[in-house]
């Protein structure tokens, strides 16, 4: 489960967050991601689409996993705007989503916030 504390100088976008396992050599593997559309963030009911510049909680789970983190490896979480080419891209202009590439896009440039105000967390159990 994550948390994010998000603002977007755009009203629709996305995020993708991924977990990867990162290997004494560098190497990087995908264990699992997962995307949010900002636009669902309350519910797939309706859509809601954001305000520019302000500050919105983004509850993010990306599921449940079983792996095991070898000696000398070390755990990466990531956070973008796109999931594109492996998820339908997002103009960030509130057209609705297809799975071509669309001819109208928007840069979305957005900010996940770390401050004792506005804190965004990873929550990780671990079993023993």
């Amino acid at each position: 489960m994550s948390k994010r504390t998000a603002v977007s100088l755009r009203e629709r976008y996305d995020f993708i967050v991924r977990v990867t396992d990162v290997y004494p050599d560098g190497r990087s593997i995908l264990i699992i991601d997962m995307i949010r559309r900002a636009r669902y963030r309350d519910g797939y009911e309706q859509q809601v689409f954001m305000e520019a510049g302000e500050v919105y909680k983004v509850p993010f789970n990306i599921g449940w996993m079983s792996q095991v983190f070898n000696k000398g490896h070390r755990i990466r979480v990531t956070v973008a705007s796109t999931g594109a080419p492996f998820y339908e891209p997002n103009p960030n202009t509130g057209e609705p989503i297809t799975i071509e590439f669309p001819e109208k896009v928007v840069v979305a440039k957005n900010k996940i916030h770390h401050s004792p105000q506005n804190a965004s967390r990873i929550l990780a159990p671990v079993n023993k």
